[in-house]
């Protein structure tokens, strides 16, 4: 009789075990309370969770990023919109029917239409500049109280999105591609004069940048590292700066719309961009020069707006990517980690019955005197 009240005993625990094993089970929805219930179930589980977790952060950046993207799109179309105004504006101008003070009036309306574009070039949404490549706390232009020139503050970055493990793609453009334009493409052996408020970027979108070197000395260097070979410059003394193109690559001068804006806003005044009074005829060859020059920004903004478009929808396709993902991964946890409650509750009633069973028997047992066992 004692072997089989230990027996029962021993039984009732292993019941007791599984019970709570079901119960917790039931509870939590969860196939596994602890790894050691199956060490290789619960390595693929941790696993998947790992992969969950991540393309769920990358998911999140992905739709905190979907402002940046159409911000920029709108920003950019606006800018188009305010740059057509102005090249119909200096249509109108460099006409020979137009009157000077005609043209002092079209002076306003395109320093109007520069206040607007700058406005837009310094665009900021979520705390991020949209125009200043990866360096998005960055103002990306910045309007000299002096002189009144207005200068790029960034670099020819790229701001990167995260879209995959271990995959960036590029987002929006940066104000070097929305606002400046080429102006000269010059050959290696060839000399060029450039500006210092002028970009030089090699095809692989490194930029020579004018560094002075102390002494009245001035030179560029690839992408301002001062322990590379640099180019020698020579300044010109008048705000301009001319050196030969030593690379092996071809180098394209960018020139800022704001200082092309600048340059027309002065003709209009009769003035070249130092101040100075010139003619009409002198200002109607800057003008008609200036027509050509704000029609390459145009395009120039025209293709940064459509590298927008393009970027988004690479974005958008991995945003489609990683929610699929997102949802096998998911489905696979369900069917890993999740607990099969009909299951459970089938054994949870087996498990009452077996209870219902162990304890009548045990009743019975203790019932049991030592004489009506011996009878």
């Amino acid at each position: 009789m004692i072997k089989s009240l230990d027996a029962i005993t021993y039984n009732l625990s292993i019941l007791d075990e599984r019970n709570h094993k079901v119960n917790t089970a039931l509870s939590t929805k969860e196939a596994l309370e602890y790894g050691s219930d199956d060490s290789i179930k619960y390595s693929y589980i941790i696993s998947l969770q790992g992969d969950i977790n991540s393309y769920s952060s990358i998911q999140d950046n992905m739709k905190l990023s979907e402002s940046f993207s159409s911000s920029s799109d709108s920003a950019l179309q606006q800018s188009k919109k305010i740059t057509d105004s102005i090249k119909q504006l200096l249509i109108k101008a460099n006409t020979s029917t137009t009157s000077d003070e005609d043209r002092e009036v079209i002076s306003t309306q395109i320093e109007d239409y520069k206040g607007s574009l700058l406005s837009l070039a310094n665009t900021k949404v979520n705390g991020q500049y949209l125009f200043s490549g990866i360096n998005t706390d960055t103002k990306p232009f910045v309007t000299d109280s002096v002189t009144g020139q207005t200068s790029y503050q960034s670099d020819n970055s790229t701001k990167s999105l995260n879209v995959e493990k271990a995959t960036y793609v590029s987002q929006g453009v940066n104000g070097i591609d929305a606002f400046y334009y080429e102006n000269a493409a010059v050959e290696t052996t060839d000399s060029f004069t450039f500006s210092a408020n002028e970009k030089i970027l090699d095809p692989d979108g490194n930029e020579w940048q004018l560094i002075d070197s102390g002494g009245g000395v001035y030179e560029l260097y690839l992408n301002g590292d001062t322990s590379s070979t640099p180019i020698p410059v020579t300044d010109n003394g008048d705000g301009t700066f001319t050196a030969t193109n030593s690379t092996s690559s071809t180098l394209s001068v960018q020139h800022s719309i704001f200082d092309a804006l600048d340059e027309v806003i002065a003709a209009l005044k009769l003035q070249d961009i130092d101040g100075n009074a010139i003619t009409s005829n002198e200002a109607s060859a800057i003008l008609t020069q200036s027509q050509f020059n704000i029609d390459n920004a145009y395009d120039a903004q025209n293709i940064a707006n459509s590298t927008v478009g393009s970027r988004t929808a690479a974005i958008n396709t991995y945003n489609d990517v990683v929610s699929s993902k997102l949802t096998n991964l998911k489905s696979l946890e369900q069917e890993y980690a999740g607990a099969d409650l009909t299951a459970l509750a089938i054994e949870s009633k087996a498990l009452e019955n077996t209870y219902t069973a162990l304890y009548s028997t045990i009743n019975r047992m203790n019932n049991m005197s030592l004489v009506n066992f011996l009878s």
